[in-house]
């Protein structure tokens, strides 16, 4: 290791400091009263997002960020370390739209060479975000841009998409929307202006009743040589029939007998091509990455995930348009977890792809996603037997046909091979054959006082975004839970399972949670699970059959601290183990319970606000500087904000000195003060809104709080004259 190396600059070491004394100390606000001082903007020394891909079947949006570093992450695996915040925008042609943030912890880990003498730097991360894409029909090709901006410790303001980071980059990249099912009303596409006149009234209200069309089936080589301008002998399509006739070469070779390679020489001939050049062809392709190929690997460390991205580059040779049914691009993932020069082989994963004749000049990024089970692999952050785990992983390009499963160096005449190295997130290893509960509100156990309290550690972080429990307000403080519980963890496979809950330490409160659950497989389709009604009973599934490892919903009422356990048993019924109690601590109660008695007496959970120039509700004149109190408590108080309405008036934000967050929500006896100057406001009625949440996690998303308001009205009219 290198001087450089074991010593990061001042400017990651000392990086909030300097901000603290100057907010644009490097230099990245354009807008700004403070001179810089030093000038980094998008550095990438230190991390770099280096893809950013989408699977169309899971709406998920994917960014592969490498570490490059062996240090500058502020601290070891026990340690907090540091966070990479990625912020992910999207342009539909209309301008950019912020669609969410993710991120995940970055850590301080030394440099070391794997078994096949290999620097284990760059270390391959992906962040995930769930997305609700605008939609077409399969006529339309919905092919928007996507903007990931990387940003280390400082988290990307939203809205902002031209925002430059510090340490880290932006990048963009096109991508592919699922086209919608057709419905009634796209009839009207097809139907002359002149005819809709005469369409009954009644036909407005069937507009969106699906139509149940079956699948397309797949093309004929004589489909796909019209589809290809073959006889045409033209180069419009510039798709060789060693290429668009794959399949049927393939099966030809396979299994054909001589009465079908007969009928096939016929059939191709029929169609303008010539079948023996064509398998010479083919027999001359091999790795062939000019229609599409792997750019990026890595390891989803939020959620035990295989993310390969790969680039469609062509628009057209794929096997038809998006309504017909395209092609398959197949993904063989392989993995070395203990560095031991033996690759697994872990799956094959599959995404649908189409001609697109609007291909944008960057193509078009997807991404392949593998669930992979590493509870088994896991170690501690530190001590006798723990430490960084760095493992090598592989994925395999094929298209039309699969990749090998035996052979991790094979390549098919399409696609390529990428390997990277993946750290795996710490933790205590999992037997297997045991039941286990991961996660917990989308909290992994290991940040929730399960053994104490019931609420999240100040440090805990949301398995599927990387993102603070206390987001977004990120003060680090403990967090409960409410409204929708998610209880996951690892299966059991040939093994079924129930989930108790109960009042904390009280057995006689202890019932069997029989509540319906959703699970979601690594194709993107959903199903319900349904306990049995008198066991409450459900059977461990696959992680690719249930690719998030759901095991229970459960909607527990109440501001109680409660208990839950897994129990499990043979399919027989037969219990062979159970977890232990985990508490939870719950709130359910939104803030701004009104005071029983006003204004601003107990109890606690409490919000009000006051105009005190003139009183509640009253006439006020133009340019008079309104001055109130309020207050805003809660138990587990989170944050609030003070807003003028209506917003289409652009009225002026009260202000006030009370932090909007705090660590505790602590006012004065009888409120805070607030003020609002009018000057520069029409007359018109106006009302001062407050707003309040607490930051209890709610239904098991970040960003999901109870909430309430409380709000004053007045009447600003002009000054006499």
């Amino acid at each position: 290791m290198n001087e450089r190396e074991e010593h990061p600059a001042k400017e990651r070491v000392q990086f909030k400091k300097l901000l603290a004394i100057n907010p644009n100390y490097f230099g990245n606000l354009e807008k700004s009263e403070f001179k810089p001082v030093k000038k980094i903007v998008g550095n990438t020394t230190y991390e770099e997002v280096t893809c950013v891909g989408f699977n169309p079947a899971l709406n998920l949006l994917e960014a592969t960020i490498q570490i490059k570093r062996p240090g500058g992450y502020n601290g070891t695996l026990c340690t907090p370390g540091s966070t990479e915040y990625v912020r992910f925008f999207i342009d539909y042609g209309a301008g950019w739209i912020d669609v969410g943030l993710a991120s995940f912890n970055a850590h301080d880990i030394p440099n070391t060479v794997d078994c096949a003498n290999h620097p284990d730097k760059p270390i391959s991360y992906v962040v995930t975000l769930s997305l609700d894409p605008q939609r077409d029909t399969c006529k339309h090709p919905v092919l928007p841009k996507v903007r990931a901006i990387l940003s280390w410790q400082l988290m990307p303001p939203a809205a902002d998409s031209n925002w430059p980071p510090i340490w880290g980059n932006v990048l963009d990249q096109h991508i592919q929307i699922k086209p919608r099912r057709p419905i009634f009303g796209d009839i009207f596409e097809v139907i002359p202006k002149d005819a809709l006149k005469n369409l009954p009234p009644l036909i407005e209200e069937v507009k969106p009743f699906p139509i149940p069309l079956p699948d397309p089936p797949p093309l004929s080589v004589s489909d796909l040589a019209e589809l290809y301008h073959v006889k045409e002998k033209t180069k419009s399509a510039g798709v060789e029939p060693h290429r668009f006739g794959l399949a049927h070469l393939q099966a030809l070779v396979a299994s054909g007998t001589q009465d079908m390679l007969s009928a096939a020489n016929v059939e191709w001939k029929a169609a303008g091509i010539d079948l023996a050049g064509a398998l010479a062809a083919l027999d001359k392709t091999k790795a062939d990455v000019s229609y599409e190929e792997l750019e990026c690997l890595g390891l989803e460390y939020n959620l035990d995930r295989l993310v390969a991205t790969f680039r469609i580059k062509r628009p057209s040779g794929y096997s038809g348009n998006l309504c017909a049914q395209g092609s398959q691009e197949y993904v063989a993932f392989w993995a070395d977890w203990d560095d031991t020069c033996e690759w697994t082989y872990l799956n094959t994963v599959t995404v649908n792809v189409h001609d697109i004749s609007t291909i944008p000049a960057d193509g078009l990024a997807y991404s392949a996603i593998l669930p992979v089970d590493l509870n088994a692999v896991r170690r501690p952050c530190g001590g006798p037997g723990g430490g960084p785990k760095i493992a090598r992983i592989r994925a395999v390009l094929s298209w039309s046909s699969p990749p090998s499963t035996t052979d991790p160096d094979a390549l098919n005449h399409w696609g390529n091979r990428l390997d990277a190295h993946a750290q795996i997130r710490p933790g205590t290893p999992v037997p297997g054959d045991q039941p286990f509960i991961s996660a917990i509100g989308g909290i992994g156990v290991a940040d929730i006082n399960v053994l104490g309290n019931g609420m999240t550690k100040p440090t805990a972080t949301f398995g599927f975004s990387g993102l603070a429990a206390d987001y977004p307000w990120l003060l680090n403080r403990e967090c409960p839970f409410g409204g929708l519980i998610i209880v996951q963890g690892p299966p059991v496979l040939g093994f079924k399972y129930r989930l108790w809950a109960r009042e904390f330490g009280n057995p006689m409160t202890e019932q069997i949670v029989k509540d319906q659950f959703h699970v979601m497989n690594w194709l993107g389709v959903g199903s319900n699970i349904t306990p049995d009604p008198i066991t409450g009973y459900a059977t461990y599934m696959d992680t690719l059959s249930n690719m998030d490892q759901v095991l229970a919903h459960w909607t527990p009422p109440g501001d109680a601290v409660w208990e839950i356990r897994i129990e499990m048993a043979t399919l027989g019924d037969i219990v062979v183990g159970t977890t232990a109690w985990h508490s939870i601590q719950l709130d359910n109660t939104a803030p701004c319970r009104k005071p029983a008695v006003p204004p601003f007496e107990p109890p606690a959970v409490t919000c009000e606000i006051h105009i005190d120039s003139g009183g509640d509700c009253k006439d006020l004149t133009k340019g008079t500087v309104i001055q109130g109190h309020f207050v805003a408590r809660d138990t587990h108080f989170g944050g609030f904000s003070l807003t003028t309405l209506p917003s289409s008036m652009l009225p002026n934000s009260p202000t006030t000195a009370t932090p909007t967050i705090s660590q505790t929500a602590s006012f004065a006896a009888g409120g805070d003060e607030w003020e609002l100057a009018t000057t520069g406001m029409q007359p018109c009625g106006y009302v001062v809104l407050l707003q309040v949440w607490d930051r209890s996690i709610v239904g098991s998303r970040p960003d999901s709080h109870n909430y309430n308001y409380y709000d004053v009205g007045f009447c600003l009219r002009a000054a006499s004259k």
